[in-house]
């Protein structure tokens, strides 16, 4: 999407695209710390969501004012995270405004789309983070109230319509942009491969190569309640299959 009215700082932008509980926050921290650990570039925004406010009343305006408020880092970027919600109202804005169709969408602007392979799994995630109202922890994963929270099988159909309807929207988003200008990551393949999903990021930005023989992921985001979220994953799924008629 380009047009006639480019941005006229010269910044680049890269976006992370996401919703709830798809490991995108741990995929933020991790390229922050090895871009600041590697280049000493300070994109601590990436994994910070500033357009959360975005609503059916919001103004091209008001979305640009906080576009320019992100860090304009050395490395020539600025960035942020956007779940669907927001990034929902902001192509709803770019229909009105090519300033801001540019910023977001334009040639300068990078994409993450980050997803998770296993719904389910997601919305039992979604469903435990609901329960506890711990959406990221940074403590002792023993002592995280996952691992002894109690979920029904209705709090995880209900997590997972929404992480449906989310999961549709993002991978819609995802067919709109350019290759060279995106990359859709799944966290599990984030996961198993880390050095190869940075080298595609450094790749896509335009910086250095990654050092991967020296790569160290320095995230202090904790995973927790593992055997939990499995166990509650897996009963759903024998229910689901015997209840979906």
């Amino acid at each position: 999407m380009t047009s006639s009215h480019p941005v006229d700082d010269g910044r680049r932008c890269l976006f992370i695209a996401s919703e709830v509980r798809c490991g995108s926050t741990f995929i933020a921290e991790t390229i922050a710390y090895e871009l600041k650990r590697s280049f000493e570039f300070d994109l601590w925004d990436l994994a910070k969501e500033h357009f959360s406010y975005l609503d059916h009343e919001s103004t091209p305006e008001q979305a640009m004012e906080t576009w320019r408020s992100l860090h304009f880092d050395v490395s020539g970027f600025v960035a942020a995270k956007i779940m669907c919600k927001g990034l929902s109202q902001l192509h709803r804005l770019a229909q009105i405004s090519p300033r801001l169709r540019d910023a977001f969408f334009g040639e300068r602007a990078r994409w993450l789309i980050v997803r998770r392979r296993d719904r389910v799994e997601q919305a039992t995630s979604l469903a435990l983070a609901r329960k506890t109202q711990s959406f990221h922890y940074y403590g002792d994963p023993e002592l995280a109230a996952d691992n002894s929270a109690e979920l029904t099988i209705g709090d995880i159909d209900l997590a997972l319509k929404a992480v449906a309807l989310s999961d549709i929207y993002l991978d819609v988003f995802a067919g709109t942009l350019r290759p060279e200008r995106s990359f859709p990551l799944f966290y599990n393949d984030f996961v198993e491969n880390q050095p190869g999903c940075l080298a595609r990021v450094h790749e896509m930005c335009g910086f250095p190569p990654l050092d991967a023989a020296n790569y160290v992921n320095e995230s202090k985001l904790k995973q927790t309640g593992g055997s939990a979220k499995r166990a509650y994953s897996a009963q759903f799924k024998r229910w689901f299959l015997a209840n979906n008629g």
